[in-house]
């Protein structure tokens, strides 16, 4: 916004409170797939325009995969992860309360160490970070609890002003092969998280799929947290109820 940079990339989650209606991305709501979360966070952004964004512009939005559950021992189901001491900042934080975990917050490139000496016994993040971070070198097993899985939306945007004062044809070249990236950047998302996978199966790490019952269980109990992002957001003047709602028909109908 001051132009001291002309285009930013970033996650909404890092100013939390700034970005009020776009925060429903991050909630749990049962992702499988970065495409699926990136495609709804354009979507959304599309559907909504947000106020909150108005200062830039916008080029495009992404979200990663899946946030699930990755432990130093099996969690196959949720009495098996009460009071574990899990990494877990932001939303992720409460989610890994409403299971029953303590969350631990640090940042990512601390959760290696965190990890490895025990400070905390899981962490809650995509695949990806088990490679790319190698916290499948620190852990041992992985559930699959995608009915509880939330995301984190990034968005790369623009300075206004440098914006508009670029040539039209020039805009239109900036919004064509960013509307490009909005395909490319969800399959990256899926890329990297089916190489973190991979990582930890060649390790020997336990995956554990959690069965219909399960995972139903895994969603009820992150639930209230999607009423309690509607009631702030409708307290707000924002339509939270309608929000949700988009995002839950949008994910029942564009994710297997």
């Amino acid at each position: 916004m001051k132009g001291i940079a002309d285009i930013g990339l970033s996650c909404f989650a890092y100013t939390r409170g700034k970005f009020p209606l776009m925060e429903a991305i991050d909630l749990p709501l049962g992702y499988k797939s970065g495409t699926a979360a990136t495609k709804l966070i354009n979507a959304y952004y599309e559907k909504y325009k947000p106020k909150e964004l108005d200062e830039v512009k916008v080029l495009y939005l992404h979200a990663h995969g899946p946030g699930i559950l990755h432990t130093k021992k099996p969690v196959y189901k949720l009495e098996d992860l009460k009071g574990m001491k899990i990494r877990a900042t932001g939303l992720s934080a409460k989610v890994v309360s409403n299971l029953g975990g303590a969350p631990v917050g640090t940042t990512m490139s601390e959760a290696y160490d965190a990890l490895r000496t025990g400070v905390v016994e899981g962490a809650m993040n995509p695949y990806e970070a088990l490679y790319g971070f190698k916290l499948g070198e620190v852990v041992s097993s992985t559930t699959e609890s995608y009915g509880s899985a939330y995301s984190t939306g990034f968005f790369i945007v623009m300075n206004k002003a440098k914006w508009n004062s670029l040539p039209p044809d020039i805009q239109v070249i900036f919004s064509q092969v960013s509307a490009e990236w909005i395909d490319k950047q969800a399959k990256i998302w899926d890329d990297i998280d089916k190489a973190g996978k991979e990582f930890v199966v060649k390790r020997g790490n336990k995956i554990i799929p959690l069965s219909k019952e399960e995972d139903a269980r895994w969603a009820a109990k992150v639930k209230p947290l999607l009423t309690d992002y509607v009631k702030a957001a409708n307290e707000k003047g924002l339509p939270g109820d309608e929000a949700l709602k988009f995002c839950l028909d949008y994910l029942k109908t564009n994710q297997k």
